[in-house]
């Protein structure tokens, strides 16, 4: 039996969730970017993975932030979501974003995923608890204390990442 999940990152700007993104693939696929491109598909060659799960999906950047280009987030999932064993997109928690995300929630449900919403510690305020409020089947907790020192930053974002795609794994031997 497959279980295929899709995990929403919910936060604004200077979250982590680039980051976090970005040292997932790593922990993943062993691959290393400066800069992580969008919407892409990368073969999951962690030595742990079982041979069930071998694509992961990352979206980068913010929905909002590519609004004009992805112009609404049902042509977003249509036209740009590519599909994968795991995908990891990404929204904002201001603004129309509780909206856009309930309508990527349920296109990617019309597609089988189970769909999770990733939540962050550093901003976690009203806006997010009534995004958190959606019909999600699981949601999760980045702990991610606001730091000064960008090296300690990262840091933490590497090891926050590294632990979920060790999760992953785990949870894929039992998909």
């Amino acid at each position: 039996m497959l279980s295929n999940w899709a995990y929403i990152l919910i936060g604004d700007n200077n979250t982590g969730k680039t980051s976090f993104q970005r040292y997932l693939v790593e922990a993943l696929c062993q691959e290393t970017y400066a800069r992580l491109p969008r919407n892409i598909v990368k073969n999951i060659t962690h030595p742990r993975a079982p041979k069930g799960l071998s694509t992961l999906f990352t979206a980068n950047r913010s929905y909002q932030e590519k609004r004009g280009e992805y112009i609404n987030p049902k042509n977003y999932i249509q036209n740009f979501f590519k599909d994968a064993d795991i995908c990891i997109l990404s929204s904002h928690s201001h603004g129309s974003s509780l909206q856009d995300v309930q309508i990527m929630v349920e296109e990617l449900k019309s597609r089988m995923y189970n769909v999770a919403g990733v939540f962050w510690s550093n901003d976690y305020g009203h806006e997010s608890r009534a995004i958190s409020a959606l019909q999600w089947q699981e949601r999760f907790w980045i702990n991610n204390p606001i730091r000064q020192n960008e090296e300690a930053i990262s840091n933490h974002l590497r090891e926050q990442a590294y632990r979920f795609a060790d999760m992953l794994i785990s949870r894929s031997h039992n998909r």
